[in-house]
């Protein structure tokens, strides 16, 4: 059995870091695509990919939801591997044409899904397919985004599931060589360019304003997800229509506010280099959100694990260019309230503070200050939410 475990563990990290390399490639490819390349305007290029990501969407689920990986660690129901697989490319044509999600999504779910189908092939028991499957998912953000110790983390303290030595082991192995493997396709760099920064005072005092301001920022974008999540499109007849108005109406808006598409990396990267207006930040911290409700109200599938990222940095950033500190600070004040975002709306504070670091290499000594921020916000949140239902009649 532990040789059979150790396999599928190498395996897996070989496969997702292939996908998640695979995935990274075609997202970029369709970016380009959806430039419209001079012979259509980029909003009907982007309306176009939305169409056809909603029309893949309706031929799914007119069968019913596709079922994700959260679902199958609780209930150990199969993951179909096309349909999953399917799905997965559906997002990441939607998030290339520039819907405003995340593209984490596609290579956690296509990932766990072939370890799914692997393990029971070689007729895994039930708690180690359990394992495995959720190693998978984190390897496969590992890949993505080049982040290994925030692939384990995933594996380990996000998804749902049983926390052993064992599956400690086996998701850090995975998401190891998850994460060697892509390397070969996206090479060795971060997903962002962090300025070289010396630790300042005034950092610590934005660390303490910053949980109360994540803690108001994260809950209220999840706020805005669940409104969608219980009112968006029902019918998936619907899909082809909303998804590609939703596609060309984000598309539209950054044509006034760039950033807004996707992931919101180029969010990230402007409060990095600390070159924008106040009015910028506080526009997308506003436009980030509501246009991944609409997103998703639409229907369409990605994640919202870096728009969170972004609306974090966001927030950062205007603090900074507010206050008028170095644009060194600005960027580290943009990545303690990323962590502190993200830990709220993933209610996994260590993953929060470590994905904000790996994604950025910045220096080791933000890390300790991304952990405090990121628990605090956490704690913080956990707090007012018990309070607020020890209140209700």
């Amino acid at each position: 059995m532990l040789a059979r475990i150790l396999l599928l563990t190498v395996l897996g990290g070989i496969i997702a870091g292939l996908i998640g390399g695979a995935l990274a490639w075609l997202i970029h490819r369709i970016q380009f695509l959806a430039t419209g390349l001079g012979v259509v305007h980029p909003v009907v290029a982007a309306g176009l990919g939305g169409v056809l990501a909603g029309a893949g969407w309706w031929l799914l689920r007119r069968h019913g939801p596709v079922r994700g990986v959260e679902d199958t660690l609780l209930t150990d129901d199969r993951l179909p591997l096309r349909r999953t697989v399917a799905d997965a490319l559906l997002q990441i044509l939607a998030v290339g044409s520039g819907v405003s999600l995340g593209r984490e999504q596609a290579p956690r779910q296509a990932s766990a899904a072939v370890l799914d189908a692997l393990a029971r092939r070689f007729t895994v028991p039930v708690e180690a397919r359990r394992l495995l499957i959720g190693a998978a998912a984190g390897a496969g953000l590992a890949a993505v985004y080049n982040v290994p110790l925030a692939g384990l983390l995933f594996a380990v303290e996000v998804l749902p599931g049983r926390r052993t030595w064992r599956s400690v082991a086996v998701a850090a192995l995975m998401s190891a060589i998850a994460t060697v493997t892509a390397w070969l396709i996206m090479g060795i760099r971060p997903i962002y360019r962090f300025p070289e920064v010396a630790f300042d005072v005034t950092t610590l005092a934005w660390l303490a304003a910053a949980v109360p301001l994540t803690v108001v920022a994260g809950r209220g974008f999840l706020a805005l997800v669940g409104l969608v999540q219980r009112h968006g499109v029902s019918s998936p007849a619907w899909l082809p229509l909303t998804v590609g108005v939703a596609t060309a109406g984000v598309v539209a808006v950054s044509f006034v506010l760039p950033g807004v598409t996707g992931n919101g990396e180029l969010i990230v990267r402007t409060a990095f280099d600390a070159d924008s207006p106040a009015w910028v930040f506080l526009a997308l911290l506003v436009a980030k959100p509501l246009l991944t409700a609409f997103s998703l109200g639409s229907g369409a599938v990605g994640g919202t694990l870096t728009p969170a990222l972004a609306v974090g940095a966001a927030l950062g950033g205007l603090v900074g260019v507010l206050v008028g500190v170095d644009p060194g600070l600005v960027a580290v004040f943009a990545l303690i309230g990323a962590a502190g975002v993200l830990a709220v709306m993933q209610q996994s504070p260590l993953f929060a503070a470590v994905i904000a670091w790996e994604l950025t290499w910045a220096p080791w000594w933000t890390l300790p200050l991304l952990v405090v921020v990121a628990v605090a916000a956490y704690g913080v949140d956990r707090w007012v939410r018990s309070a607020a239902a020890g209140r209700q009649p």
